[in-house]
């Protein structure tokens, strides 16, 4: 009888153990994709970007550009002509890609990808004074070709969210 009752007691305090090490509750928490979701998140996210670059006290430093890449097969490729410019690059998910062919005297220019194989290609190679450009791609197989600057262009904030979309923005000069 002592037998049965300690390996009873044994077997009752192994169930109990088991049975509470699987009671998981989520936390509620979102994957950082689905924190970015108002206009305004959006632009303090960007501003807080923009604020960490420009602490650089080197002041013959004319040109800069910043990657930050996470996740795995991203590439960028800038190719740029300017007497200043500001661009910043960032990648987040996988197989994204930006490439930047830009000529121009001034370029500012933010790109956030957020998901996966997103694709961002710039051409601007007229030369104008001013190239400006703030771009968020939010989802998957997201593609935006943008060729040429001018006036209407300038400080234009592009937000591509979903799947599987297309823009191309032509610019022209008359």
């Amino acid at each position: 009888m002592k037998f049965i009752f300690k390996y009873g007691v044994i077997i009752l305090m192994l169930a109990t153990t088991v049975s509470l090490a699987q009671t998981y509750t989520s936390s509620g928490s979102t994957s950082g994709i689905k924190n970015i979701e108002s206009a305004a998140a959006q632009q303090t996210f960007i501003a807080s970007q923009a604020s960490t670059s420009t602490n650089i006290t080197n002041s013959s430093l004319n040109n800069a550009i910043y990657i930050e890449q996470v996740g795995n097969y991203n590439s960028s490729i800038a190719n740029t002509i300017s007497d200043k410019s500001r661009i910043q690059l960032f990648q987040r998910g996988n197989n994204n890609e930006i490439q930047l062919n830009i000529a121009s005297k001034n370029i500012f220019e933010n790109v956030y990808q957020l998901g996966y194989n997103n694709s961002f290609l710039d051409l601007s190679l007229t030369g104008n004074a001013f190239h400006t450009a703030t771009v968020i791609q939010r989802g998957t197989n997201q593609n935006l070709i943008w060729t040429g600057t001018n006036s209407i262009s300038d400080s234009m904030l592009i937000t591509m969210q979903g799947k599987k979309q297309t823009v191309f923005v032509r610019n022209f000069k008359r």
